[in-house]
């Protein structure tokens, strides 16, 4: 396929000016970055550099033209100085007439190189104008290399569907087979149970105990992942933890999750261990993270299953408060299925869209789209069962704005644009126990 940025490699222009074909656009004049065409060992390369002002942001762009209803694989290889983040310092945008999209995503490579990549798809017919634009920012003394850019069409990113269920209400063990037997009627990729699965009592287990026996049984018996929530008995130590273990379609234990926000009488009458790393695993269908009850109260186990990469986050829970998970959803740009002892199930989406319920909220600006399908409410025994199917690959943002660059954060990394991270302020706060008088 044609590359269809013109001058994509920079070798067109003289050194040590701006390449061929590029334009430098400054809203600011006295922050515009550095911009020039550089050789080095024969090749050459576009460089970009700081100007001594943190407050630096400029950009270079090159038109090019993409037919409407077609999808393109945008890429970039470069190199950046120590100091950089390219998510913090580097935008690599691709806007066609009713899009605004660029590069989430980067790998490295050898030798310093990284390289990142995303599929645009434009939409409408006919031959439009798009802008690719390179901006650089908040970066006083950076550096960054590249070599070379490409826009070439590509196929369509394909439908990635998975389908979820989840309860409510209280199941003894001998209820879990019945509710297994008609999840796996409803072709369920997995299955969630909730917090003290065992009947909604604290009974210490290990991982041969019977919930775990049955849970690993039952995965197997109908080829689908199933998740569940005990207090776990460390195998190696007197340690007692809130666990959720992950089966896969085979029985095996896929991973688990020691809760880390475990509720105040869990530590202080219960002896329970707080657990102490976010656990991120990659299944058949897509990477599923955990938070569990305690946990949605807080933002930090959220936000770090997004940054890990969790597309799907399992809440199994005793009881929680329904309006923070769509902030949790639609903050990280990520999936919550909630199994619930004491409370309603539920599913969001990546907008923090209720799938009972998907218009509740009449201030979301959500791109079109099916992000889920097929939602199903039943009942099996005494329990509330709630089933649905979202598209992994298909992750819209509440507030969409025209494209991924100008959509809501939603766990996008390079959706901050403050020079001030709060962070170590935050951490520092909390350390401190004191009043102030």
């Amino acid at each position: 396929m044609d590359n269809l940025i013109r001058n994509s490699d920079f070798s067109q222009g003289k050194s040590g000016e701006l390449p061929e074909g590029w334009i430098v656009e400054a809203s600011r004049p006295s922050l515009t970055p550095i911009f020039k065409k550089i050789v080095q060992r024969g090749k050459s390369a576009l460089e970009i550099k700081g100007i001594g002002r943190k407050d630096i942001n400029g950009s270079i762009k090159s038109e090019v033209n993409v037919e409407g209803g077609k999808t393109y694989l945008f890429k970039v290889r470069f190199k950046i100085s120590d100091n950089l983040n390219p998510h913090r310092n580097l935008l690599f945008q691709c806007y066609g007439p009713k899009n605004k999209d660029g590069i989430f995503e980067y790998v490295k490579k050898e030798n310093s190189w990284v390289e990142g990549s995303a599929k645009i798809a434009f939409t409408g017919t006919g031959t439009q104008k798009a802008i690719i634009r390179i901006i650089f920012r908040h970066s006083d003394k950076g550096k960054v290399i590249i070599s070379n850019l490409s826009l070439v069409e590509t196929t369509p990113v394909p439908e990635r569907w998975v389908r979820l269920a989840v309860t409510s209400g209280k199941p003894l063990l001998a209820n879990i087979p019945n509710i297994a037997a008609k999840a796996a009627q409803e072709k369920t990729d997995i299955l969630l149970l909730p917090e003290y699965m065992n009947g909604g009592k604290l009974i210490v287990e290990t991982l041969s105990g019977p919930s775990c026996s049955l849970m690993a049984m039952l995965a197997k018996k109908h080829n689908m992942y199933i998740a569940g929530g005990i207090v776990r008995k460390s195998e190696t130590s007197d340690h007692i933890y809130n666990t959720t273990i992950l089966y896969d379609r085979k029985g095996n234990i896929a991973g688990m999750y020691d809760k880390i926000h475990p509720y105040s009488p869990e530590v202080n009458e219960e002896g329970i261990t707080p657990g102490d790393k976010i656990v991120v695993l990659t299944t058949d269908f897509g990477k599923v993270g955990f938070m569990v009850c305690y946990d949605s109260w807080f933002t930090d186990v959220a936000e770090m299953n997004a940054l890990k990469g969790a597309e799907l986050i399992l809440f199994p829970n005793a009881g929680y408060y329904r309006s923070l998970l769509p902030a949790r959803a639609a903050d990280n740009n990520v999936r919550i299925m909630a199994s619930s002892l004491h409370n309603d199930n539920g599913i969001w989406d990546t907008g923090g869209r209720d799938v009972l319920n998907p218009d509740y909220d009449k201030t979301s600006r959500m791109q079109t789209g099916i992000a889920f399908k097929d939602t199903k409410e039943m009942k099996v025994d005494n329990i509330s069962l709630l089933v649905s199917s979202l598209d992994l690959n298909y992750s819209p943002s509440p507030h969409y704005n025209g494209g991924t660059m100008y959509s809501a954060p939603g766990g996008r990394r390079n959706r901050a644009e403050q020079l001030y991270y709060l962070d170590d302020d935050i951490k520092k706060e909390k350390q401190r126990w004191w009043v102030e008088e």
